[in-house]
């Protein structure tokens, strides 16, 4: 089976916890991803809104990971992505260096807040240094994440960004918490082309793991998201 996945935390877990990638006891990792034919997995790096120099802590984090990944298996193609905007500080040109870095996705933010917009536990909308962030990042052609913001940033970053997805969310009306999605926030990046990634963390399914990832695949499909569903675990 091929298999692509549009989030993980391992690179985060591996550094902080001093983990092998190749073999551990995270939900990830080479020697799990044995099972797979093709194996494509995007490594998203962590990063907090409220740390002192949240760039240094990324490189760190990247470049031990990139090095945990020699040896990795030849079914294994690797991506990277950053969860947290607080990454680029107040230079928006540290967008060019994640680029470099083969990064193909920013999540503007995590539940909090920063300088780009508010998360899912704030009311905070998206500001104007976020909207120069989105607009370097459709210069650059990295995708724009939308997983993680409270509706008023959504929908306003969603009007600015060319390649809009969420990584790792789910479908509100099958769990009511403010992490998944409504039918139109759906819907819109349906419409745009964009990628849904299904978490498969309990919290965000509301239930039973199997059956509600079910449930969330049949209403996306309902909605007429074919195109759209990806995996985000």
């Amino acid at each position: 089976m091929d298999y692509f996945d549009l989030h993980c935390d391992t690179a985060y877990e591996c550094y902080f916890k001093n983990k092998d990638f190749l073999k551990n006891d995270l939900a990830v990792s080479a020697e799990k991803g044995g099972c797979f034919e093709k194996w494509s997995q995007v490594f998203a790096v962590w990063i907090r809104d409220d740390l002192e120099e949240p760039y240094k802590l990324y490189r760190e984090i990247l470049n031990g990971f990139k090095n945990k990944l020699s040896g990795a298996p030849d079914n294994l193609t690797p991506y990277f992505a950053v969860e947290g905007g607080a990454v680029i500080g107040r230079d928006s040109d540290r967008l060019y260096g994640l680029k470099e870095d083969g990064v193909i996705y920013l999540t503007l933010t995590w539940n909090g807040e920063n300088r780009l917009a508010g998360g899912s536990k704030t009311d905070k909308g998206l500001t104007r240094f976020g909207r120069e962030v989105i607009k370097k990042l459709n210069c650059l052609k990295m995708c724009c994440d939308l997983s993680h913001l409270n509706d008023k940033s959504f929908f306003a970053a969603a009007d600015e960004a060319e390649y809009p997805i969420a990584s790792h969310s789910n479908s509100r009306s099958v769990c009511g918490v403010s992490r998944n999605l409504t039918d139109e926030q759906l819907k819109l990046i349906g419409k745009r082309n964009g990628l849904i990634g299904l978490c498969f963390y309990n919290g965000f399914l509301g239930g039973n793991t199997y059956d509600k990832i079910y449930e969330n695949i049949e209403h996306m499909l309902y909605m007429g998201l074919e195109d759209s569903i990806a995996v985000g675990s």
